[in-house]
Order: structure tokens, then C-alpha cells, then sequence
């Protein structure tokens, strides 16, 4: 398998909430107030650039989704029942198409920080560990238009994380208690997939960003809904709920 930097393209997000809803039930006066459950997480998507593969139908073509046999047998199944001709090696093509992208999130109140690649987290959907941002900063960028090479920087802030065992053993949160701003405590979260068509030496690219913000790490959500959006970007269907590569 081959492994290749990932290109992250990186947007702002923000949450909404969603409207409660009525019951028909009758409430006595004294009973106590109930209790609302938190809004889901708005999802906002941001599609950069479309690629017709229709175009490649008669040609060879290669597809395959970097650290992800799930993935790539997804796509290319997905491509097998719109009449292409796949080949099984990269050298076989006439047209590769490449797909990769990462998750990543950050707490700005403490710089906590998470990530994953796609197509690791597709093989092993296991919750994400953080990382704690005590000590040297950790940013992620708001341009809308940033691409990015590689992961997060690893922070060297509470190298050993005795200090995260103690605050989640005391307050059930890495970062102990929140007890002022604690909107600053929602994680804000993206997650983009990119898309390269290769011919010979040129190259063309589409992104598909997801964001969102959330007391609660979202990977599942946000690869899906950047997943969802390579239908309207390429006319590709790929999901993580697809079966394991045979």
C-alpha cells in the first residue's frame, strides 16, 4: 500500500440548533422542567472543483483510496457499474484516479487537538485519542483555501499525559473542568476528501470539506458527509459503511 502526504484543505465551521419538538402529552403545573437534549451538530459542506469521469468511460482506469482497501473496493465498484474499465495496477491505466484526506479537530480553549487519516479510520472506525496542547501551540487554518501537507505537528506539551489521566479521572474531561467560556470548549472539526485525476503528467483536483462544531469528536459524520460529497463533485459513491475488501 502506498502511503502519500495528505493535502488538507481547511474551512471555518459553526453549529446551529435544531428545533425541539411538541408533544401532545399534558404537563402537571409542579412537575420539574425537563431537561433538553443537546442539538445535533450542524454539518456545513464545501465542494472545491468537479472532475468528469463519465469522460474516462473506454479507457483504462486505476482507482485507488490511499491506507483503504474498504474504500478503494467501494470505488471501485462504484465505477464498475457505471461501465468503466478497471485495471488492477497503476501501470496497466491509461487514467489514476487518487483519493485521500484526513480528519482533524481542535479545542481552542486548551488546544487539544485529534486527527485521523480517512482511510485508517475506514479500516479501524475505533474512537480517536487526543492529543493535549500544553505547551508549544497548535493551529489549525482558516482559510478556506489553505492546503496543507502532512498531518498536525505533534505537540510536545505533556509529553508523558499524567496530567490527562489525573483531570479525566477527577473531572471525566482530559482537560479537567470547563468553568467559564466553555463555548470555547466545543471542538471545531473538519474533514476533507480530495480527489486527483492523474493522465500522463498533468493532473486535476476536486475537495470535498466538511465541518462542524461539537462538545463531542464527529469523525464518522464528517468523513461520510465529505464522502457523500464526491456524488455531486465526480459522480462517486463511496461510504464507510461499505463491506470489507475480499
Amino acid at each position: 500500500m502506498r502511503h502519500l502526504p495528505l493535502y488538507l484543505l481547511l474551512a471555518a465551521a459553526a453549529g446551529c440548533a435544531l428545533p425541539a419538538l411538541a408533544s401532545s402529552d399534558a404537563v402537571p403545573d409542579d412537575a420539574p422542567a425537563a431537561v433538553a437534549a443537546a442539538p445535533a451538530a450542524e454539518v456545513k459542506v464545501a465542494i472545491a472543483g468537479h472532475i468528469d469521469l463519465a469522460a474516462d468511460r473506454g479507457r483504462k482506469v486505476f482507482i485507488e483510496f490511499l491506507a483503504s482497501p474498504r474504500l478503494t473496493a467501494a470505488a471501485r465498484a462504484s465505477l464498475a457499474s457505471s461501465g468503466f474499465e478497471l485495471v488492477d495496477t497503476r501501470e496497466q491505466a491509461d487514467v489514476v484516479y487518487e483519493l485521500d484526506g484526513a480528519f482533524q479537530a481542535l479545542r481552542p480553549a486548551t488546544r487539544r487537538t485529534a486527527e485521523v487519516r480517512v482511510g485508517d479510520y475506514a479500516e479501524n472506525p475505533a474512537p480517536l485519542a487526543t492529543k493535549s496542547g500544553r505547551g508549544g501551540s497548535v493551529m489549525l487554518s482558516l482559510n478556506p483555501l489553505a492546503m496543507l501537507i502532512g498531518t498536525i505537528a505533534s505537540n510536545v506539551g505533556n509529553a508523558t499525559g499524567a496530567q490527562d489521566s489525573v483531570n479525566a479521572a477527577a473531572a471525566g474531561d482530559p482537560d479537567g473542568k470547563c468553568l467559564s467560556r466553555c463555548e470555547t470548549w466545543r471542538y471545531r472539526q473538519r474533514n476533507v476528501v480530495n480527489l486527483t485525476r492523474k493522465e500522463g503528467g498533468t493532473e486535476q483536483k476536486c475537495s470535498v470539506l466538511a465541518t462542524a462544531e461539537d462538545a463531542e469528536l464527529l469523525p464518522a459524520r464528517l468523513i461520510q458527509s465529505s464522502l457523500d460529497g464526491l456524488h455531486e463533485a465526480a459522480g462517486l459513491v463511496v461510504s464507510l459503511n461499505s463491506p470489507p475488501a475480499q
